[in-house]
Parts: C-alpha cells; structure tokens; sequence
C-alpha cells in the first residue's frame, strides 16, 4: 500500500483544504485573529476525513499558531518581514499567497523581485509533490529575478537562504536519475 501523500495538484478535497486554510490564516493575519483559521480547519475536521487529510489539517493548525504567534512577538506587519517566517516553517503555499497580495500592487523591479520570491515558493510546492520538470522552470526564473531586482526587497531577512535553496533544485536536476 502507497503511503499517503497530500497532493492538492491531483486531488480535489486536497486543493480545497489548503486554499481555504490557506485564506483563512492570511484573513486571521489581517484581523488578527487566530479563531479565523481554527474556525475554517475545525470545519474540515468535523467531517471524518481520512487520516492523512486530517493530519494534515492538525499540522497546518500548528503552523499557523506557531508563524502568528513568531509575526505578533517580532512584531512583524510587513509582507517582508512575515514571509522568512512562513519560509522557516515550510508554509510555501501560504508564502506565495500572502506575497501575491503584495505583487498585484507592485511596479516595475520591486514587482519582479516579489515575482522571484512567489517563484521559489512555488518551486518548493512542486519539489514537495515531486513535479521537479516545474520546480527547476521555477527555479531558473526565480533565481534570475532575485539576483537581478534582489535589492528591491530590502527588510527581506533570509534571502541568501533562498538563494542557496535554488542551487540546491537546481544541482538536484542536474543528477543522473537512476535506471535510466
């Protein structure tokens, strides 16, 4: 028996649990209320899902008390100072939502560099589903962003980090995959 994997890409219910929690962090971040995002998991958990949708679930929960409550001790309002913390807890889809926000308002380099951050969280979306074919495309267009518009995104704290993240996507494409 293949061991259960979340995958929002090839599963509806999937999809559906991470954007809804997904909106309902960014929402509990705007009114600053946690009972936002345990409200909407509390209704995914009240329907019997399966064991892996309801880990799921129960982990994304966590992340969230744990980023909100990082963001209110730090004291961090900036869409540049919370994106390192959703970073650091492997919150990419959430990283690249809450970044989202910002690009639509963004103009010319600082739009392109917040393309590149949005990029390498979608480049670890697809590594974590195994779509390497699109996280290495992401990864490339990322990394050109960043070293090119990298100075728009001054307050950003871990950017070399990311940078580093890239190469490693990047030196992982490059290996002869076995069997073949």
């Amino acid at each position: 028996m293949k061991p259960f994997h979340f995958d929002p890409f090839n599963s509806r219910l999937a999809r559906d649990i991470r954007n809804n929690l997904s909106k309902s962090f960014l929402q509990a971040l705007a009114v600053k209320d946690t009972s936002v995002f345990q409200r909407c998991g509390n209704v995914f958990l009240q329907q019997q899902l399966e064991p892996g949708y309801a880990s799921y679930v129960t982990d994304r929960l966590a992340k969230y008390e744990e980023a909100y409550a990082i963001m209110e001790q730090r004291k961090c309002k900036e869409v540049l100072q919370q994106a390192p913390i959703l970073w650091d807890l492997a919150l990419y889809f959430e990283m690249h939502e809450l970044l989202e926000s910002e690009w639509k308002d963004a103009e010319g380099d600082r739009r392109k560099a917040l393309q590149g951050l949005i990029l390498v969280a979608g480049m670890k979306i697809h590594t974590e589903n195994k779509n390497m074919k699109a996280a290495v495309s992401m990864a490339v267009k990322a990394r050109e962003n960043l070293l090119k518009y990298g100075a728009e995104l001054s307050g950003y704290a871990n950017l070399e980090d990311i940078l580093a993240e890239i190469a490693l996507t990047l030196a992982s494409s490059q290996r002869p995959i076995q069997g073949k």
